[in-house]
C-alpha cells in the first residue's frame, strides 16, 4: 500500500467530516426542496453518472455511526444504490468482517465500499461526507486505484500486482459478499514483496 499524498489527503479535508455527524444537527440554509437530481456531476472534467454508483456496508443496529449512514446514502443515492451487511448475530457477515479486518486493519464500523459501474474504487472506516462521494470516485479513476481510508489515506493500485491482490479480495468481500484465504494472500504479499520491487508512482 503507498500513501496516496497531498492531493488525496485534500479530497480527504474537504469531502469528510471532522468527528460524528449528528442526525439532529440544526442548518443555517433554508430548506429548500431539490425537484430532481442530476443524472451525472463533473468532477475535474470526469463525469461522474450518479445511477452506477453503488455502497456496500459492513455495519451493526447498536451503531448510531451506522445508523446515520444507513438512512444519508439512500437519501442521497436511492435505495437501489445501497447494500447492508448486519454483523449483529450474523455469523457470515462476522466471518467476512474478520477478513476485511485482517487485510485492511479495519475494525471499527460502518466500513463501506464504494463501486462505480462495477469497479472498486474507495474503501472507507467510518463515517464519512456523503456528497464527497463523486469527488472521491474521480480522484481514485485519475490514480487508477482504490483509496482506502482507515484514519490514514492509502492508494492500492491496480497497476501493482500486490495490490491488486487486497482490491480483488476487497471486492470478493463487498461486493460478491464471499469468504477469501486470507493466509494465502497475505503469504503471496510477502512472497512478491521479497522478488519484486514494484513502484505505483
Amino acid at each position: 500500500m503507498k500513501n496516496a499524498g497531498i492531493l488525496l489527503l485534500l479530497v480527504v479535508m474537504v469531502g469528510f467530516s471532522a468527528g460524528c455527524i449528528g442526525t439532529s444537527t440544526s442548518s443555517s440554509t433554508s430548506p429548500t426542496s431539490t425537484p430532481s437530481k442530476p443524472s451525472y456531476v463533473v468532477v475535474n472534467g470526469t463525469k461522474i453518472y450518479l445511477s452506477e454508483i453503488h455502497f456496500y456496508m459492513y455495519g451493526m443496529k447498536t451503531c448510531p455511526h451506522c445508523r446515520h449512514m444507513h438512512e444519508w446514502i439512500p437519501r442521497e443515492f436511492g435505495n437501489r444504490s445501497f447494500t447492508y451487511y448486519e454483523l449483529v448475530d450474523n455469523r457470515t457477515n462476522m466471518i467476512l468482517f474478520d477478513e476485511l479486518a485482517q487485510l485492511t486493519g479495519i475494525t471499527g464500523v460502518p466500513a463501506i465500499a464504494i463501486t462505480y459501474n462495477g469497479t472498486l474504487y474507495a474503501v472507507i472506516e467510518g463515517e464519512y461526507n456523503v456528497t464527497a462521494t463523486p469527488q472521491i470516485i474521480a480522484a481514485a479513476i485519475k490514480n487508477n486505484g482504490v483509496l482506502l481510508f482507515t484514519g490514514r489515506t492509502y492508494l492500492l493500485s491496480y497497476k501493482d500486482p500486490k495490490a491488486r491482490l487486497v482490491i480483488n479480495a476487497l471486492y470478493t468481500i463487498f461486493v460478491k459478499h464471499e469468504s477469501v484465504d486470507v493466509q494465502k494472500i497475505l503469504s503471496e504479499l510477502k512472497t512478491n514483496s521479497t522478488s519484486e520491487d514494484n513502484s505505483t508512482g
